[in-house]
């Protein structure tokens, strides 16, 4: 009497996660954050020497509130006369945000 084994090995079946990976693509207007924080970022210069003025930087106003969200840039508006103009420098947060990148 021959025994036949008709049996098919599969490989176990893994039930896939319901939870969605996260995306490790980086948002446009976060990476537009970072670049603020490289343009004021100036080694070897304290806080209070940093103030740079946001007319010239060229950043559009979305950037720039992106970036104070994140806590990387402070904000403050000096009255030069009749007109004030605004002034952005780094937190601590900002400048070890640019630091990690010169690594």
């Amino acid at each position: 009497m021959s025994y036949h084994c008709n049996m098919t090995l599969r490989p176990p079946v893994i039930p896939k996660s319901v939870k969605k990976a996260a995306s490790k693509i980086a948002h446009p207007l976060d990476i537009a954050a970072r670049h603020l924080v490289y343009k004021l970022y100036v080694p070897g210069r304290g806080s209070t020497d940093s103030w740079q003025p946001l007319s010239t930087l060229g950043e559009a106003g979305a950037t720039v509130a992106r970036s104070v969200e994140l806590g990387w840039v402070m904000l403050r508006d000096v009255g030069l006369g009749r007109t004030t103009e605004r002034y952005a420098a780094l937190t601590d947060a900002g400048r070890q945000v640019a630091r990690k990148a010169l690594r």
